[in-house]
């Protein structure tokens, strides 16, 4: 009788649990469904907000019915995806994505949180947080609902929402293309009731957004790049000096824009300071109308760690020397008036009709003043100024995030969804910044816990500007070299011994030494007792950097052997090329290469280039050609499944969301 109440007894109590479990805060789980209300998606964009990927200043449209209330409004939750992250609010008040600022049942206790291995295979919970880490969720609460404030708000065309930055047509747009039936049955079983990147997330799709929205950095001076607009001051004296800052909507009419809310003090600075020398020099602004005058925009980008400014003055001349003598007189009166602010100074030269900043052409570009690159610390990186674990190169010939901060943290991520001991191709590379910092990341962890095998075995990385080359192998040089595996310049210097044949032992060392019969015998020995072990890398070969377009490049096998491919294209999204490979299912008669010549037997059209990845890690800075992307893939037979999609608002204040979509297979 005794074991009979006992059953009874534990059965009443699992059916109380699982009646807890599926009714949390008075709501049925069950039948809990959200609403989403999907704005008209406009681009609400300023000639300097566009997304810094696009040369051409373009005039926004009205705001029309996107214009903000700032009363009497019922604002919608943001999304914000797993474990209630997300902010939202009603009347005013702060809410979590569930409806109610309580957190679930059996929460707060750690004992009964489930802390994941990362990638490494190590019981690491020093570097996951708990779920209710009040701090981070704090931060999140306060960037997604605290306003700008900028006084210029209204009048400004920067900005189409001064408070609550996360809640913008183009988010509610992705979080509804995620949100459907469509995409929801290619999410990957593994990415449900699991945790994902060290954050709780229970499976249950009807109360967990799968597209998580996160602000990265301060929703003030994150900004630190600005291309601006350039004007006459006075337009019946075209040599009164010149009035800067962005176009209004509809025109090309110039709306000064000082002490900006989102730029960084240095650029605000630096305006003031052009804006002065210009009036004291009588430099003449470029009229569209005409055609005459000689300064037609600038480009100010802040150097984080002091703060200096490199600033390109973009003149109406095909040649330097057509400037003169207007450029040297307005160079000599900025180092004057603030020798300190300049980290560099250059000219581009660009007298081109239409809206286009930059000319094409690398050779219109000049060095005035100063260093040829800013140095920002690589994402991942010690913080410590004195520490040399990396730093990445920017010309101003290079494209650069203006959110340097905020990207960092989608480095972040990008890094730690790469499983360890990965072959690694990046596309769309730029200066490196995502596979550079996952290489220095996943070879520090293997030298933290003595991993031989960790790290990343190899890192290619490719783009079509070769100015990106220069700034990349800077970027090596920097970052230690039992990381790189080798050293830029004395490789640059060995290839540059012509007739110098040397030998590379079974290490992949270089050596002029002849391998004697006891050495080739204890190799042979060696590889054979572990036929697993993957052969060697060549040092040389670990971190490579290929100048070619991403279409290109992946047709010239950039991709082959790599098991994680990471893509970050410009709006426009994936080239055609490269979406067709990713397109293409496996081929199990397709042998193991990482060069081309060793597929010399098949003909190229019959290659699959990407044969061998598993892990697609997609940066996207265009959500309609990310959507477009994606039903291509997920729609194919090459076995794609989503695991995660996570929203970054990188530009607080404007009409746009970078997003993170990893897809495994």
């Amino acid at each position: 009788m005794a074991p009979l109440l006992t059953t009874t007894a534990t059965g009443i109590l699992v059916a109380l649990a699982v009646h807890n479990l599926n009714t949390v805060n008075g709501f049925s789980l069950s039948s809990h469904h959200r609403t989403h209300h999907v704005h008209s998606t406009t681009t609400l964009m300023s000639s300097s907000w566009n997304d810094d990927y696009d040369d051409s200043y373009r005039s926004a449209p009205s705001r029309g019915s996107s214009t903000r209330q700032k009363s009497g409004r019922t604002r919608r939750s943001n999304g914000g995806g797993r474990s209630g992250r997300g902010r939202g609010s009603r009347d005013g008040q702060v809410s979590s994505g569930r409806g109610s600022g309580q957190p679930r049942p059996n929460r707060q206790s750690k004992e009964s949180i489930r802390y994941p291995k990362n990638n490494f295979g190590y019981d690491d919970d020093d570097e996951y947080d708990s779920p209710n880490n009040n701090g981070d969720r704090m931060i999140q609460q306060q960037r997604m609902t605290n306003p700008i404030g900028c006084p210029l708000f209204g009048t400004c065309p920067g900005c189409v929402v001064d408070d609550y930055v996360a809640d913008i047509d183009i988010v509610k747009s992705a979080q509804l293309y995620f949100s459907s039936g469509s995409i929801q049955k290619h999410i990957s079983s593994s990415s449900r009731g699991r945790q994902s990147r060290g954050r709780y997330y229970d499976g249950d799709d009807e109360d967990d957004e799968f597209y998580e929205i996160k602000v990265p950095s301060s929703i003030t001076q994150w900004r630190t790049q600005a291309k601006l607009a350039v004007a006459s001051d006075k337009k019946w004296s075209r040599n009164a000096g010149c009035k800067i800052g962005l176009y209004q909507r509809h025109s090309h009419d110039v709306l000064p824009i000082p002490d900006c809310q989102v730029h960084h003090p240095s650029i605000n600075k630096a305006v003031e300071a052009v804006v002065k020398a210009t009036r004291e020099v009588r430099t003449p602004a470029y009229q569209e109308d005409t055609g005459h005058g000689l300064l037609r925009y600038i480009q100010c980008q802040v150097e984080l760690s002091t703060g200096k400014v490199c600033l390109t003055l973009v003149m109406n001349c095909e040649k330097l020397k057509e400037c003169q003598p207007h450029l040297s007189y307005l160079v000599k009166e900025l180092k004057r008036s603030e020798p300190q602010l300049w980290h560099s100074i250059w000219c581009h030269c660009n007298d081109s009709a239409g809206n286009a900043i930059f000319a094409r052409d690398v050779t219109r570009w000049h060095p005035i003043e100063g260093p040829p690159y800013i140095r920002e610390k690589l994402p991942g990186a010690d913080p410590d100024p004195d520490s040399r674990e990396g730093l990445l190169y920017f010309s101003p010939m290079v494209f650069r995030q203006a959110n340097y901060e905020g990207f960092g943290e989608i480095a972040k991520q990008v890094r730690e969804v790469i499983p360890n001991g990965s072959k690694v191709c990046e596309l769309y590379a730029g200066v490196g910044l995502l596979g550079l910092s996952a290489l220095l990341h996943h070879g520090k962890m293997a030298e933290e816990y003595d991993d031989p095998d960790g790290g990343i075995q190899w890192l290619r990385c490719s783009d079509e500007n070769p100015e990106n080359a220069r700034c990349f192998e800077r970027a090596v040089s920097s970052m230690p070299m039992k990381i790189t595996g080798r050293s830029p310049k004395q490789l640059q210097k060995d290839n540059g011994k012509k007739g110098k044949r040397t030998r590379k032992n079974y290490k992949g060392k270089k050596s002029d030494k002849e391998l004697s019969i006891k050495d080739l015998m204890d190799s042979m020995m060696s590889e054979a007792s572990d036929e697993s072990k993957p052969p060697p890398v060549d040092p040389s070969e670990k971190v490579t950097y290929m100048q070619a377009s991403a279409a290109a490049a992946i047709l010239k096998g950039q991709a082959l052997g790599a098991n994680v491919l990471i893509v970050d294209p410009p709006r426009k999204g994936l080239d055609e090329p490269v979406l067709q490979q990713l397109c293409q299912p496996y081929n199990p008669n397709q042998m193991y290469a990482e060069k081309p010549n060793a597929l010399s037997h098949m003909a190229r059209h019959t290659v699959n280039w990407v044969n061998d990845v598993r892990t697609l890690i997609y940066v996207s800075c265009g959500f309609d050609a990310l959507a477009r992307d994606c039903d291509q893939l997920l729609s194919s037979n090459a076995g794609w499944k989503l695991e995660s999609a996570t929203g970054y608002v990188l530009f607080p204040g404007s009409n746009h969301v970078e997003t993170v979509v990893v897809l495994r297979r």
